[in-house]
């Protein structure tokens, strides 16, 4: 039995040309494709174990709260609420801006749960306690400004970014 010899013809060189040129593009696309669905889960990730440590320090808090039998106290800080005034200047991606906003609220874990007057007493020490850290993220140290600080049941801080060489 003989099989014809394909490759002397031009039309069957174009066809198996196509197959492989169709095989090398359908490739790059999954490729791309599956890298962009990893960045999105990877982020949600981020995201979802970020909000899962904050409820954790929120339900210890309420708990030894509820131990010293503070349910009298008439407002307190419920909520942490970071927001970074110069990312997109900096061009810093969202997982960064999820770490440095965990790296924050880790640092600022005591606050939470306590009564808004106390804390108003100690905003001093609270930006200094922030802007006196060096946050190292992917090999890249951040150094954070605060140009804004309230303080009421949610205590937002809008911070600057400055990347330290």
């Amino acid at each position: 039995m003989h099989f014809p010899a394909y490759h002397k013809n031009k039309e069957w060189r174009r066809f198996f040309a196509g197959l492989v040129l169709g095989a090398i593009i359908g490739y790059a696309f999954f490729i791309y494709v599956h890298g962009q669905l990893q960045q999105k889960y990877t982020e949600e990730h981020i995201e979802m174990t970020a909000r899962l440590s904050e409820w954790e320090a929120k339900y210890e808090t309420l708990l030894n709260n509820q131990d010293q039998g503070s349910e009298g106290t008439p407002m307190s800080v419920k909520e942490i609420s970071v927001v970074f005034t110069n990312a997109k200047k900096l061009e810093i991606d969202l997982l960064t801006q999820h770490q440095l906003d965990a790296l924050v609220k880790d640092q600022l874990v005591t606050v939470s749960g306590k009564d808004v007057s106390i804390v108003a007493d100690q905003v001093d020490l609270i930006i200094s306690t922030i802007e006196n850290k060096n946050y190292v993220v992917d090999d890249f140290t951040y150094e954070l400004k605060v140009t804004r600080l309230i303080v009421s049941e949610t205590m937002n801080l809008h911070l600057e970014i400055k990347l330290k060489r």
